[in-house]
């Protein structure tokens, strides 16, 4: 499963010109260097117990663990505890899938409502594009991604296909099957349930007999038995409380459990290209198709940095690694390798600011695995300037995660595309052609972005996410109601102490009264407070946070009144204050922009399932 910050995910995803500095220190020189700089990161960052290994030349060269496993008995954390890996169970989904595929019992472009049609989906082009089984390991279906509420739910005792059809309410394709990224928990665990059809056997013993064992991953498993539990850490809330253990529904989404040094024999499988300590699993074919999506619109146009079978770019500045990281649970995790100079690293984790593919400690790994390589960016292709003229405009996001994210993602992930010269601009980046629809930023090495057009439309495309250029009209009615409500906004914070001071002294009652006054203010309020609650929940890590939003307790009431007060607050103002013979010409003024703002926001919050905000349904 994903790091249970999915809002915070989005909008990220929607900012596809952001990347995290690598570390300014000096890289580490040597392993002793490293070690001691991982333990400072370590605990500045307040992670409770780490475990890192790191691979060189193809081998492991360094596993070791810092801090606790548990923190009230002291148990110290060695390279051989286990964590939980979450979404890094993504990738041994998929290469559990190629094992199929190079066995001939299952094909990647196998229409899913034959292979599984005991599982109910709706994708309404279903005719002409059907849904496959790559589509549910590339996160190409179009399906929003699971509600916070599934992540809150205990599978213990379920099957694959249970957890699968108790998801399924959002199985529904927001497009064409094959045509954007958007990631999403779900689509790879019905992949499991084919996983489990085509083999006959049941998902966690078909994983261990055909990936994990034959890989050298001796103890890891998708199962919790009690010889693995007894050497599983365990994991922490921000305010130090210990994270009860969930069995998630979705097991082939995130139930991977192991230690750094097992996990570091998946680094060596894709170094090896599909040959893990002479024991060949895939062909080196088999692992370049998990490394390569192959079913978004930019991908069929020759685009190849995009999310494969659970295999994905990291999203950072210099020498692209590719991986993938995860988090359940409280613990986060990651690892990648980069088969130019076949290195590749384990970090896991149990709270704290974790570890994912820009954190410090990882920034210091990569920093130390290419400290002998010099960055030549390659070679940017010739294109013509219209077409980069084309591209040249402002983009929407068109690919939100979830209904819980869209607003956000709608506002946020505007994008500014600039055409200067012989490239791209992008959030002051440039980004230079590798051919017409791929292109590499100046500081990395390898294409991260693509372009295409379709239908009349223009798509940026990036590994988790698509923006379509946005017309004018659209860009006009967004910039208008942001205008509106932060004109009201500003009115009412500016206005509220003077109208309180001459309410309190009587003096409001011949100039219109109070209630026209601070009605609009109330309703604006309420507006801030319906989109700034779920920000202030979701942006605190731990599962304690998941649950503010996912139960209908008073956190997600507040939000879910404050959603329907905000309109209702709004009209109410503006007929007062149009209704009011005395009221003052500044008072009508400001009821009017607030109520258009607020109206038009509520108007757009209705049509995205934000009115009213039922946040523990989204």
């Amino acid at each position: 499963m994903t790091r249970n910050l999915i809002l915070v995910a989005a909008l990220l995803a929607a900012l596809p010109g952001i990347a995290t500095a690598a570390t300014k220190e000096p890289a580490p020189q040597n392993l002793r260097e490293l070690d001691m700089a991982l333990a400072k990161a370590f605990s500045e960052g307040h992670v409770p117990g780490a475990s890192v290994a790191v691979i060189e030349g193809g081998k492991l060269v360094f596993a070791k663990g810092y801090g606790f496993a548990d923190t009230k008995e002291k148990i110290a954390t060695t390279a051989d505890t286990i964590f939980r890996a979450g979404s890094i169970s993504k990738t041994i989904n998929g290469i559990a899938a190629m094992t199929l595929v190079e066995a001939g019992k299952l094909d990647l472009n196998a229409k899913v409502a034959d292979l599984a049609p005991e599982v109910k989906f709706d994708n309404p082009w279903e005719k002409t594009d059907p849904l496959r089984v790559a589509h549910l390991l590339e996160h190409t279906t179009g399906w929003p991604d699971i509600r916070l509420k599934i992540l809150t739910m205990d599978g213990k005792g379920w099957t694959t296909l249970q957890g699968v059809q108790a998801s399924s309410f959002d199985f529904v394709s927001r497009w064409k099957p094959g045509s954007f990224p958007v990631y999403n928990n779900a689509a790879p665990a019905l992949a499991g349930y084919l996983i489990e059809k085509a083999s006959g056997a049941r998902y966690s013993d078909y994983v261990r007999a055909h990936v994990l064992r034959p890989m050298g991953m001796a103890t890891a498993d998708f199962e919790m038995p009690d010889a693995l539990k007894a050497r599983l850490a365990k994991s922490y809330e921000p305010d130090g409380s210990e994270t009860p253990y969930q069995y998630i529904i979705l097991p082939p989404a995130g139930s991977l459990a192991t230690s750094a040094p097992e996990l570091a024999q998946l680094v060596k499988f894709f170094l090896g290209r599909g040959t893990v300590d002479g024991v060949r699993i895939l062909s080196p074919e088999g692992v370049a198709r998990i490394e390569h999506s192959e079913t978004t619109l930019v991908s069929k146009a020759g685009f190849n940095g995009g999310y494969g079978l659970g295999d994905a770019p990291f999203p950072d500045e210099g020498f692209v690694y590719r991986g993938h990281n995860g988090g359940i649970d409280s613990f986060i995790s990651v690892f990648g390798y980069r088969t130019e100079n076949n290195s590749g690293f384990v970090l896991m984790s149990n709270g704290g600011e974790g570890v994912d593919f820009t954190s410090p400690a990882t920034q210091l790994v990569k920093a130390y695995l290419t400290r002998n390589d010099t960055f030549v960016a390659p070679p940017a292709a010739k294109i013509s300037s219209d077409v980069l003229a084309r591209y040249a405009g402002l983009y929407r996001s068109i690919t939100p995660a979830n209904t819980l994210s869209q607003p956000y993602t709608d506002i946020l992930g505007i994008t500014r595309v600039k055409a200067e010269g012989d490239h791209l601009v992008i959030s002051g980046n440039g980004f230079y052609p590798v051919n017409a629809h791929s292109f590499r930023r100046a500081d990395r090495d390898a294409p991260t972005l693509g372009f295409v057009e379709k239908d009349g439309a223009v798509y940026k495309i990036g590994p988790f996410n698509a923006q379509q250029k946005a017309s004018l009209a659209w860009l006009g009615t967004v910039g208008l109601t942001l205008t509106l409500i932060i004109v009201a906004l500003v009115l009412s914070v500016v206005m509220t102490p003077v109208w309180l001071v001459s309410w309190l002294r009587g003096r409001l009652a011949m100039r219109g009264g109070a209630a026209m006054r601070f009605l609009p203010v109330l309703g604006v309020a309420a507006f801030a407070l319906t989109f700034l609650l779920p920000v202030m929940a979701i942006s605190t890590p731990g599962m304690q946070a998941v649950h503010k939003l996912a139960d209908a307790g008073p956190y997600a009431l507040t939000i879910f009144l404050c959603s329907l007060a905000y309109p209702v607050l709004a009209l109410a103002g503006l007929v007062l204050a149009w209704r009011n013979s005395n009221a003052s010409t500044f008072a009508r003024i400001h009821a009017t922009i607030a109520a258009a703002g607020l109206l038009i926001a509520a108007g757009y919050a209705a049509s995205i399932g934000w009115l009213p905000a039922m946040i523990w349904n989204m």
